[in-house]
């Protein structure tokens, strides 16, 4: 009865579009959150969460989610330590676009490179999203590294475009205009910090999403659903980040690593900057 109540609800959610208003909110958001990963990467700044054996999760800021005009950001900040690990083992499990699928089975159903190489990339993903509903989303992404120095890397993802899929995988599937839609996410901006410590390597994933707002009159029973999605989602994505560049260490390991200062793209490193896109 509880999740026929919940559906029914659920249907009385209208189809929602990106107010203006909300995306510039977001925007100005997203210029202090470049301030602030910027000061991440200086020489002797602690982590927050320490070097967790598990996934560990916190809000960025005692307000999360933000209520901004229409719209709701929701800023996560989670951290894995995987022990034996170096920052090339982190960044090559993050840059095998191809293999996310894999890697994140189960929430990422398609995944490729459009354009760029290494240090600056634009990639296509379709994910999918479940709670008490299923929403398919096709989203591109504009991916920056910075590589300030040896032993730490961040990389940068923008959302570009956030689309529903509406029928996915059926003869009648349409992908619809974006920032249209159910509105569960409008965007989804990261940062992933990668820092060797302690003999392993300290992942540490900031995930700053968009989402629609909740009628007052759903808010009890929606917006609950609507603030666990991220948190949850960012969860699930460092537990198989882990698996995945553990294998890679492992994998290196066997080979005969060669150990490097960055990786050979990365000299010299490019200073870090808010480049002029869309979020």
């Amino acid at each position: 009865m509880r999740w026929l109540l919940l559906c029914l609800l659920l249907l009385q959610l209208d189809s929602a579009t990106l107010d203006p208003r909300s995306l510039e909110e977001f925007r100005k958001y997203m210029t202090r959150a470049d301030r602030e990963m910027q000061e991440r990467i200086r020489p002797g700044a602690e982590p927050r969460l320490g070097l967790p054996a598990e996934p560990a999760i916190v809000p960025w800021a005692k307000e999360n989610p933000l209520e901004i005009p229409r719209a709701l950001i929701h800023d996560w900040l989670g951290a894995v330590f995987v022990p034996g690990a170096k920052v090339e083992d982190g960044l090559a499990v993050l840059r095998d676009v191809a293999r996310y699928p894999e890697i994140y089975s189960g929430d990422i159903l398609q995944a490729r490179i459009l354009s760029g190489g290494a240090d600056r990339r634009r990639v296509l993903f379709r994910v999918i999203k479940r709670k008490i509903i299923t929403v398919v989303l096709e989203t591109e992404y504009d991916v920056e590294e910075h590589l300030p120095a040896p032993g730490r890397a961040q990389v940068w993802s923008r959302s570009i475009r956030v689309s529903e899929v509406e029928d996915a995988g059926k003869p009648s599937e349409k992908v619809k205009p974006p920032d249209t839609g159910w509105g569960f996410l409008w965007r989804l901006n990261s940062y992933w910090h990668l820092e060797e410590r302690g003999g392993g390597l300290l992942m540490e994933c900031r995930a700053i999403s968009l989402t629609r707002d909740v009628p007052a009159a759903l808010s009890w029973i929606i917006r609950p659903m609507v603030a666990s999605l991220p948190r949850e989602a960012l969860a699930g994505m460092l537990l198989k980040t882990k698996t995945a560049v553990e294998k890679q260490a492992a994998m290196n390991r066997a080979a005969g690593r060669l150990h490097r200062a960055a990786p050979p793209h990365a000299a010299p490193a490019a200073p870090f900057r808010a480049a002029p896109r869309p979020l």
